[in-house]
């Protein structure tokens, strides 16, 4: 099998696994309206029935990168059906609203907030305190919805948790602790979104952006009632060396609110929150047309995360113990996680690119093999790309061009590094997110 073909194949399979996340899809495997009972079904089966007749009004509200496509789909579901909407409010990415029938579409900023955001937060703070104990409110839940809903708590500006925010992906915080930072420091997350809820009921349909779909943390919880985890915060504030950025006044007002969610009031709510697609899923549709396409498949870590170039050094010594196999088979090994990046230089680049360099770097002079490392939304890091791909020639491409691939790693300069040798993968915004795909395909 030539390079060629595998370069057309692995392009091909992740295009695959996108499209098996589309709103189109997962909302469409997930609910079965008829009449006026819905019925809910997550990633493991596990089905929910809600009869409509108990409600007066349905209101939707919701936000994230794939947030308009499920909107656009439940309007559609709930037409046929004969189903009304009262009205809506979804915040989304600069770029990717639509003009839907009931829902009003705020676009604002991602992965930086911005006034727009906190305008979002604001109408879908209001439509909550319209809403009765008579009425439903379903919340359209997906990556990005964190950064999109900045609206701050007490004591803290919106450029200083922008501050904040960019600090620690510059220090390579995890995205667990960037959402438990941005719970903290937000007016809504952590749960908080519920006490403007109450006492209207809300089911949040989630696609899930995060590893293990932890709903503490997709998109900051926004109606998931948490458990005080002050310790936490203030962890991973000394870990980043963020105090001086965190002053004591506004400790004390955050302390306030995490108290706020006691027992007593969680316990009123009725919050009912389900994963309707996630990375497994985006990962069996490329096991699924990987062997169609007749490959050998095999699906080698759902929970990938870490340091990107110490994520490259896993996976090209994956791919070396199969080279050594020589069983003259084509083989395909996929992962999904999120990894993270240290930021130490001042190139352009975002940890997909970073990953895939680091496997170009390892993987120089081999035959047979292609690596590709992409985020399901479309974009990685702040670049335009959404990751990118590499083979064995990869590096010699770069020698040719008189490149210094090392410095280029270095410097966190990956965007640059495959712009010059022309192995970027650009999709544009994919309309979901699910975290990252990494594939292999080789020939041993």
């Amino acid at each position: 099998m030539n390079d060629d073909k595998l370069l057309h194949d692995i392009r091909l399979l992740f295009d695959e696994g996108i499209k098996a996340v589309q709103p189109s899809i997962l909302m469409h495997q997930a609910i079965r309206l008829n009449g006026n009972s819905l019925k809910i079904t997550d990633v493991n089966q596990i089905s929910k029935e809600i009869n409509l007749d108990e409600f007066e009004k349905i209101f939707i509200i919701g936000a994230g990168k794939a947030s308009v496509g499920m909107a656009e789909e439940l309007e559609k579901i709930f037409a046929k059906n004969n189903q009304k909407i009262a009205s809506g409010i979804i915040v989304t990415p600069y770029g990717t609203g639509k003009n839907l029938q009931y829902i009003e579409v705020i676009d604002a900023s991602h992965p930086l907030p911005d006034k727009n955001g906190i305008k979002g937060v604001e109408k879908i703070i209001q439509l909550c305190k319209d809403a009765s104990e008579k009425d439903l409110i379903i919340n359209l839940l997906s990556g990005g919805a964190s950064a999109l809903l900045p609206a701050p708590a007490r004591g803290i500006t919106l450029d200083e948790k922008i501050e904040v925010t960019k600090q620690l992906l510059k220090k390579g915080a995890t995205i667990d602790e960037l959402n438990l930072v941005r719970r903290h420091l937000s007016k809504i997350k952590g749960g908080k979104l519920l006490h403007y809820i109450y006492p209207a009921k809300v089911i949040s349909l989630i696609i899930s952006d995060v590893i293990g779909d932890n709903i503490d943390i997709i998109g900051s919880g926004i109606t998931s009632p948490q458990k005080n985890n002050f310790d936490g915060f203030q962890n991973i504030i000394k870990k980043y060396k963020l105090q001086n950025m965190i002053p004591s006044l506004l400790l004390l007002e955050i302390e306030k609110d995490v108290n706020q969610m006691g027992s007593n009031f969680v316990n009123k709510i009725i919050s009912t929150n389900i994963i309707i697609g996630n990375n497994s899923i985006a990962l069996k549709g490329i096991e699924r047309v990987a062997s169609e396409l007749g490959y050998l498949v095999k699906i080698m870590d759902i929970k990938l995360n870490g340091e990107a170039r110490e994520v490259g050094d896993k996976i090209a010594n994956d791919i070396f113990g199969l080279m050594q196999k020589s069983n003259k088979k084509s083989h395909c090994l996929i992962y999904g996680g999120e990894t993270s990046v240290k930021v130490k230089g001042d190139g352009v680049g975002g940890r997909n690119q970073e990953l895939s360099l680091s496997v170009a770097i390892k993987i120089e002079g081999l035959d047979g093999v292609q690596f590709l490392s992409g985020g399901t939304d479309g974009i990685d890091g702040p670049t335009n790309a959404a990751g990118a791909f590499c083979s064995g020639n990869t590096i010699n491409k770069a020698r040719n061009k008189h490149l210094d691939f090392q410095e280029y790693l270095n410097k966190n300069n990956s965007y640059n590094f495959f712009k010059r040798v022309n192995q970027l993968v650009m999709t544009g915004a994919t309309g979901t997110n699910v975290a990252d795909i990494q594939i292999v395909l080789l020939q041993t």
